[in-house]
């Protein structure tokens, strides 16, 4: 037990932990027990400063997982800066509360929440979305993450904070005082239980039937990255042509839908008209709809564009113009505000978001509420993030009880039901023609999520003011 007090084994051992939570390479055992090593370090009272500087670092480290062309190093460097001050600054605060007010608030809980409504407020109002949250590290366990039906992701977070928070209390109690409190033994005893009987939903929800008439989709991927078909006009045209003729490939298989990837062609504005006509004779002629995703360039002589789709039609016609809401940090794509709209179309209710458009909880909670029960998403992602960031679109259906059709450049393309199970994936790294085609069911599904959303973070808000409350009390007393 002796080293559990050293602080540079703490670091060393919570770096580990973090380092390979979430992202590529991860191992979803060490988000249930990654941040006791901070959780000790900082009950120990060990220096704010160092433990800034390591996180820092570690968090820097971690996000070097994802590093690949086009994702730069320096990205990493901002990413864990931001992220080890937030980290440094909410062990912090938390420390002060559990100090201060012993008496007026439970170090469990009041961890658990403080992180859990930060995270929240990270995947609604952020720039990194929802690329903050614990529950990612858990997209692989398909049971568990079916218990985003009832409280969304932020619910998963909050019970890995709460077996975290628990295992570090129980720890320090017993390394002082070499017993366990009842309560941290009730917490302890909780977190198990709730564990259990969210695996139990998990398992018997998977084994319900999803009503409703499925429909055979298809997604089109092209292998030219945006910067070829950008800087070489006859590549251009190539890649516009293997496009369209995958099209037809895919409708050929017998998709009634078909998707392309994020900025899928690039079209110059000038021939933007003549294009979209073509789109429209191929979607009449195959009497298919098609989501055609394209960047326009705006500007000359400079790296910026329209990242756009026109869903088009069987009969021909625009159903859709839609531009991406959610932009990347950096990303030279000009914003250009657009409604989230449902289509109903003979198979059901659908809509469309552009890649990282789904990073936000906030776009994705309109999607919810129209009633959508597929939505399909043009996307252009890289190695470093490959299956990850589609693997995180998956989880926002299971919250949502929708379908998910992703069609990906740079990563995995796939098919997904609203229970998150793949109907059909096509990795963009293996030898392949670049179209799936699979079925899936085009019915939304009822969640409470989608009723309730984040009811864990009001009853997290009502706890806090509860406590500041009770907190307040004892300042005034303590004055008098």
């Amino acid at each position: 037990m002796k080293y559990l007090d050293q602080k540079w084994f703490l670091l060393s051992l919570g770096g580990i932990f973090l380092g390979f939570t979430g992202m590529n390479w991860n191992i979803p055992i060490f988000a249930w027990i990654t941040l006791v090593p901070f959780l000790r370090y900082i009950r120990l009272g060990y220096s704010i400063r160092t433990l800034l500087i390591a996180l820092i670092l570690i968090q820097t480290a971690s996000t070097m997982r994802i590093v690949s062309e086009p994702f730069h190093i320096w990205i990493a460097i901002l990413s864990g800066v931001q992220g080890g001050i937030v980290f440094t600054l909410l062990l912090w605060i938390w420390n002060q509360l559990k100090i201060k007010f012993s008496k007026q608030i439970s170090p469990i809980f009041s961890f658990t929440f403080l992180f859990t409504i930060v995270e929240w407020v990270g995947g609604y109002s952020s720039e990194l979305g929802v690329w903050g949250m614990f529950a990612n590290s858990q997209i692989n366990n398909l049971i568990l993450i079916q218990s985003a039906s009832l409280f969304g992701a932020t619910g998963i977070s909050f019970l890995i904070y709460l077996v975290n928070a628990s295992i570090d209390q129980s720890l320090s109690e017993y390394i002082s005082e070499s017993k366990i409190s009842k309560s941290s033994q009730y917490s302890l005893f909780t977190c198990s239980l709730l564990l259990v009987g969210l695996s139990f939903y998990g398992t018997v929800r998977l084994t319900l039937p999803i009503e409703g008439r499925s429909i055979k989709v298809g997604t089109v991927t092209s292998k030219m990255e945006i910067q070829t078909i950008w800087l070489d006009p006859i590549q251009n045209q190539k890649n516009t042509d293997l496009v369209f003729d995958r099209t037809e490939q895919a409708a050929e298989e017998g998709a009634k839908v078909v998707v392309w990837n994020e900025g899928a062609v690039m079209i110059h504005r000038k021939d933007e008209d003549s294009f979209l006509k073509k789109v429209s004779a191929l979607a009449k002629g195959k009497e298919i709809e098609i989501i055609a995703a394209y960047i326009v360039p705006i500007k000359e002589k400079e790296f910026f564009m329209d990242n756009k789709l026109h869903w088009i039609g069987k009969d021909g016609s625009t159903r859709q113009i839609y531009f991406k809401q959610f932009i990347p940090p950096g990303e030279p794509v000009s914003h250009n505000p657009s409604e989230i709209r449902v289509i109903t179309t003979e198979w059901g209710k659908m809509s469309v978001a552009i890649c990282y458009d789904f990073d936000s909880l906030q776009l994705t909670k309109t999607h919810s509420d129209l009633g959508t029960g597929i939505t399909f998403i043009p996307a252009s992602d890289w190695k470093g993030i490959n299956p990850f960031h589609t693997e995180m679109a998956v989880l926002r259906g299971i919250e949502n009880g929708t379908s998910i059709v992703r069609s990906t450049r740079g990563a995995l393309s796939g098919v997904y039901d609203a229970y998150g199970r793949a109907k059909g994936t096509l990795d963009y790294y293996e030898e392949n023609d670049g179209v799936l085609v699979a079925s899936v069911t085009a019915t939304a599904i009822p969640t409470l999520y989608s009723k309730l959303g984040n009811w864990i973070i009001g009853i997290g808000l009502i706890y806090f003011i509860v406590c500041g409350l009770s907190i307040f009390v004892y300042v005034l007393k303590n004055r008098n």
